[in-house]
């Protein structure tokens, strides 16, 4: 996708009233983790939701498992990528890509210099087989740009699928047009999952660079910070792996978190419909649980 093509697309979002068009019933992506192990059987009556401190009823709870998935792989292909690194993210990239059940599908979109779509959401594997062959790896990185395309790419609120957002990066934005408070603002609108992989070795977010890319900051800079946020914002988790070998093994891992998930929905009672909903989740068992923080709701027309 080149720069022009992300303008029009960030135009045509903002004559919009928000993503989506306004929605009735809350739907929440939930985990709930004991330790590491994902606790299984929960039932309506086990969860209790706040909205803006007001108790709401649970309308229904589903285990993802149960459900089909739609993944819009979002991949780093600058030039630090380049070499084994790159050969072990299409190692990885297959075997999610192998993962995948009937029902499910998959994106891939890639991002360096410019965001590009490779493959839209399809349930082809060879399709996206034969993509993730022919990456390379070459150019700065336009992190943020690259995620606000995977989310235009999430399917309608009326897919029974649950999209997931799976980044991998193995630096800082270095490229991106958008801010990191714009892409930050349409993930809360967006209610979409964002799992996150990075890589930390040595080389990855700094010394890799090539002559010209400027000043590297240091690694407390503010923008090391990005994936958090952006996962935190999003319900989701966060994984760095210390070496490219385990590439493969944080994909499967990250599919592995999202199907042992609950989708959990309810309609909001006493409380004001537009604008930002805070949200409050908990469990009455033993558990860690990972929610997006809220919803927006954008004002009637």
């Amino acid at each position: 996708m080149t720069r022009f093509a992300i303008v029009a697309a960030l135009s045509v979002a903002a004559s919009q009233a928000t993503f989506r068009a306004r929605v009735d019933l809350v739907r929440l992506d939930v985990s709930v983790v004991r330790g590491s192990t994902p606790v299984r059987g929960l039932a309506a009556r086990d969860f209790t939701i706040d909205d803006h401190g007001v108790r709401q009823r649970v309308d229904s709870v589903t285990l993802l498992d149960d459900l089909p998935v739609s993944i819009l792989m979002t991949l780093d292909t600058s030039g630090s990528v380049a070499g084994k690194k790159l050969a072990h993210l299409i190692e990885a990239g297959k075997g999610l890509i192998a993962a995948l059940r009937p029902g499910d599908r998959a994106a891939l979109v890639t991002f360096s210099s410019d965001v590009r779509v490779r493959v839209p959401l399809t349930g082809d594997r060879s399709a996206l087989e034969s993509a993730m062959a022919d990456l390379k790896g070459e150019g700065p990185t336009s992190l943020r740009d690259a995620v606000w395309v995977a989310l235009q790419l999430r399917p309608a609120d009326t897919d029974n699928s649950r999209p997931l957002v799976l980044v991998f990066t193995d630096g800082i934005d270095t490229a991106s047009w958008l801010s990191r408070n714009a892409i930050l603002d349409g993930v809360r609108r967006a209610g979409v999952v964002v799992h996150a992989i990075d890589l930390q070795d040595d080389q990855s977010a700094y010394g890799a660079m090539p002559p010209g890319f400027g000043w590297a900051p240091p690694r407390n800079d503010p923008q090391v910070g990005f994936l958090g946020q952006l996962v935190g914002e999003a319900g989701g988790r966060r994984w760095s792996a210390g070496s490219s070998q385990h590439l493969r093994e944080m994909f499967t891992r990250a599919l592995d978190e999202m199907r042992a998930r609950y989708l959990v929905t309810f309609y909001p009672e006493g409380v004001q419909r537009d604008g930002w909903h805070e949200l409050k989740v908990s469990v009455n068992v033993r558990g860690t649980v990972t929610a997006r923080p809220g919803y927006f709701v954008p004002p009637r027309s």
